[in-house]
Parts: structure tokens; sequence; C-alpha cells
């Protein structure tokens, strides 16, 4: 399995919209990356309205197997890897920073580095 190319909580608006929450606990791969092995005719998408953002839900159990965005990758909710896992989170997929933490709606109080617009640049100072 290729490494993901995030493992992070991201507090952008189109992540809030699509999945209704007030941050995303995530781990992605380029979409390339990622094949669905089994069960694609169970996949029903959801192209997000004036966003490139789209949601694969199962057509059986209607729970979100995983999101598509404008970085091209496949983003997989840290809660549906847990189920997988005996819900155990495996350490390399464990949140290692926040990002788009500009547009955040609740302030997270830990030491994990927040950058305030995309993965990477400038970081949030208290």
């Amino acid at each position: 399995m290729e490494r993901p190319v995030v493992h992070a909580y991201c507090h952008c608006q189109d992540c809030r919209d699509l999945l209704n929450v007030a941050f995303n606990a995530l781990v992605a791969w380029k979409n390339e990356s990622v094949v669905v092995s089994k069960g694609h005719d169970d996949l029903v998408e959801y192209k997000y309205p004036g966003k490139e953002m789209t949601r694969y839900v199962c057509r059986t159990c209607g729970g979100i197997l995983f999101n598509s965005n404008i970085y091209d990758w496949c983003v997989v909710s840290q809660a549906l890897i847990r189920k997988c896992y005996s819900s155990e989170l495996p350490d390399e997929f464990e949140s290692n920073k926040h990002f788009y933490y500009e547009e955040r709606v609740v302030d997270i109080q830990d030491a994990l580095p927040k950058y305030m617009r995309g993965v990477d640049g400038p970081l949030y100072v208290e």
C-alpha cells in the first residue's frame, strides 16, 4: 500500500459543507493510488454543486466511503479506518497536523502544527 499524502485534521469550508462536520479527521491518498476492488456497483457518487468535491456512498448501507477533492485525493475518514482495525487507528494514519486552520469554526488545543492556508505554509501562532 502506498503511503498517504496526508493524515490530518482538515478545517476547510468545503469539508464542513460536504460532510456536515466541524472538521474532518482524514487520511488521503492520490486518486490514482486507490482502487475499489469489490462492490464498485454499490457506489453512489454525489458531486457537490459548485465545488470540486465528490462524495462516494455505499448504496446498501448509506455510509460515506470516501470523498475526492480539488487536490485529486481520495479522502477517507479516520473513523471508517478505525472500523476496519477493531476501533484502533494504525499509527501511520494518526493525524500529524491541522490544515486550513484559518477556516476553523472551533479552536483545537493540541500540540500539532496548525497550517493556516492548506497543508503547509504559514502556521497559526497564538
